[in-house]
């Protein structure tokens, strides 16, 4: 099921000591990722120093993506669907086919996030792997407008209007009230309890750029230096929260307006090669770059190219930044299979029940008459 899933992470593993390896130089021979070329080799040239990889998954679909009711959801703590727990679980099984072991893992404090954390770790977890989550990384917050219809709120508020909502990088929406339905159940929750700051100081209503502007410390202080440091790092959050997160990693190679454009799949490994570079802090030239983001950091990360034949197979799909490709149609997950398969399991499992119960019964038949 997850056979053209896993062409999405094949290139992060090509090569010999990918997942992590800091202090490389020069160029590597990668095998090019097409299963019918197999074994032809072809060599990436060196753009800097390696450091570490980084995996981007945003969460598996939760009960307020599904398409028939897809709702602004926010920081509103809504479980997966089953079609996302398979989602996750797929999503680590694609990642532990090709090597990959996750030393350092990140997720928001939601459950969509830290469930599918969960769930892909179980199998591509390395030994003694450490797992972090902060608030920093949830979802934008989508104030007044949680837990409305995406479509509904567009007819009755206006498209335009819903739309720099939604994908604008500086419009954020109102703000939640007291009075909103949901106020209670969102800065009530215990896990907001033991913050960095008081609960009264926690976001009512963001921009993707008041996401960032929160997640951004987050970034320097505890995510970059695991990668700096060569480890192989996952990230678990949202589709906005990962969206800021690119424009702060890669803040002199996109603009915010750029960044409204992507769009991030539901459970799909992103996998970064990343080298860093020493750079120059933003000259006046780069403050279109730079603008919007408080700190200026001395080094810059670089995606590796990927192999030829495979640039819309690792996170480089997300360059040019435009809507994100579903790159695994065929995998997308199959309910009536998966339904027919855990049926089988299922029918496998009652015969066996079946069968050890009539030797049970037979041995205790023997044991009797003798």
């Amino acid at each position: 099921m997850v056979r053209s899933a896993r062409l999405a992470v094949w290139v992060v593993l090509s090569a010999e000591g990918l997942v992590s390896g800091p202090g490389y130089r020069g160029g590597v021979t990668r095998r090019r990722a097409t299963r019918e070329a197999a074994s032809e080799e072809v060599v990436v040239p060196r753009v800097g120093t390696r450091c570490g990889t980084l995996i981007l998954i945003r969460h598996g679909e939760s009960i307020w993506n599904v398409p028939e009711d897809e709702r602004f959801t926010g920081w509103t703590d809504v479980p997966l669907t089953r079609r996302g727990e398979f989602e996750a679980t797929a999503a680590g099984e694609t990642l532990a086919t090709r090597g990959v072991e996750v030393e350092v893992a990140f997720s928001s404090l939601l459950q969509r996030a830290s469930r599918t954390l969960e769930l892909a770790l179980a199998s591509c977890a390395a030994p003694g792997v450490s797992i972090r989550k902060s608030w920093r990384l949830n979802e934008r917050h989508y104030g007044a407008l949680q837990g409305l219809n995406k479509a509904r709120a567009a007819v009755d508020l206006g498209e335009e209007v819903v739309r720099e909502w939604r994908r604008s990088w500086e419009v954020p929406p109102p703000r939640m009230s007291e009075a909103h339905p949901l106020f209670d159940s969102i800065y009530g929750h215990p896990m907001y309890a033991k913050l960095d700051l008081p609960t009264a100081d926690l976001p009512r209503g963001e921009s993707v750029a008041q996401c960032a502007a929160r997640l951004e410390p987050y970034w320097f202080s505890d995510i970059a230096p695991t990668i700096l440091a060569g480890k192989c790092t996952m990230v678990v959050a949202h589709a906005n929260s990962l969206r800021a997160l690119l424009r702060i990693m890669f803040r002199r190679r996109v603009t915010d307006d750029q960044i409204r454009s992507v769009k991030i799949p539901t459970g799909t490994p992103l996998v970064y090669r990343l080298d860093v570079l020493p750079v120059d802090r933003c000259a006046d030239d780069d403050d279109d770059l730079c603008e919007g983001l408080s700190a200026d950091p001395d080094f810059e990360l670089v995606p590796q190219p990927p192999p030829p034949g495979c640039e819309h197979l690792t996170g480089e799909m997300l360059w040019p930044l435009e809507e994100c490709p579903i790159i695994y149609e065929d995998w997308k997950l199959d309910l009536q299979e998966i339904t027919n398969q855990a049926a089988l399991r299922h029918a496998a499992d009652e015969e066996a029940k079946r069968l050890a119960l009539g030797i049970a019964a037979d041995q205790l038949a023997e044991d009797t008459l003798s």
